[in-house]
C-alpha cells in the first residue's frame, strides 16, 4: 500500500458533495491534528469554499461531529458483519470474529474511533442513527454471548450483558492503548502491535471459556 500523502493546506472544492467532502476533509484534519484542534471554519478554507458554507450542512462543530460518528458507527457495524460472515459459525469462532471486527475497524480508522469515543463533543442520544448502528452491534454482542452461554462455553451463572460489557471494554482498552501510543512501554514492537492486539483478543475470548469446555 503506498504511503500516505501530507494533507496540503488547501483541496479547491469544484463540485459533487460538498456535505460529504466535510466529513472526509473534517476526517483527515482530525488524522493530521488531533479531534479537538480543528474549527468548521478550517475545514472550508481547506477545501476552497467560502467559511459559511458549512453551516448550511452542519450549523456546529458537534453536528459534524455527530456526521463523522454516524458515517463511523455505521462502518463498524457493516465491518463486524463482514467478519461474522467469514468466520466459522461455532460460538467461539463468532465472539472471536465480533472482536476482531471492532478491532479492525478501530485500527483502521483510528481518528473515526477516537471521535465516536469522545462523546462530550456531539450529542450522542440526538442522533437516530448512532443508536441505530451502536445498538446493532451491541445486541449482536449479547445475542453472541447469549449463545455462547446456552452452549456451555460461558459462565451461566454471570449475566450475559456483564459478559458482553467486559468483551468490549478489554477490546476498547487494548484499542486506546494502541491508538495513543501506549504498547511500546509494555514492549510490544511497533512493527507487531496490530497482530498482538488482535491476538491478545483471542487470548481473552478463549480465558473466558470455562475448563470443561475447551
Amino acid at each position: 500500500m503506498p504511503a500516505k500523502q501530507p494533507l496540503s493546506q488547501s483541496r479547491p472544492y469544484h463540485h459533487g458533495n460538498l456535505k460529504q467532502a466535510l466529513i472526509d476533509m473534517a476526517v483527515e484534519v482530525a488524522e493530521e491534528k488531533g479531534h479537538e484542534e480543528w474549527s468548521v471554519r478550517e475545514i472550508a478554507r481547506r477545501l476552497g469554499v467560502s467559511s459559511g458554507a458549512p453551516f448550511r450542512h452542519f450549523p456546529t462543530r458537534a453536528s459534524l461531529m455527530a456526521a463523522i460518528a454516524e458515517e463511523a458507527t455505521l462502518r463498524l457495524r457493516l465491518v463486524v458483519e463482514r467478519e461474522l460472515r467469514r468466520a466459522k459459525t461455532d460460538e467461539i469462532s463468532q465472539l472471536k470474529a465480533l472482536a476482531r471486527g471492532f478491532m479492525h475497524w478501530a485500527l483502521d480508522n483510528p481518528a473515526q474511533f477516537r471521535i465516536v469515543s469522545a462523546r462530550r463533543l456531539f450529542d450522542f442520544e440526538a442522533s437516530a442513527s448512532l443508536a441505530v448502528h451502536f445498538n446493532q452491534v451491541r445486541d449482536t454482542t449479547m445475542q453472541l454471548i447469549n449463545r455462547a452461554q446456552l452452549a456451555g462455553f460461558l459462565c451461566q451463572q454471570t449475566a450475559t450483558a456483564d459478559l458482553a460489557l467486559a468483551l468490549r471494554a478489554t477490546a476498547y482498552g487494548l484499542l486506546r492503548m494502541h491508538v495513543d501510543g501506549q504498547l511500546s512501554q509494555w514492549q510490544v514492537s511497533p512493527a507487531k502491535q496490530t497482530k498482538h492486539v488482535m491476538a491478545l483478543m483471542d487470548m481473552v475470548v478463549d480465558a473466558m471459556v470455562l475448563p470443561r469446555a475447551r
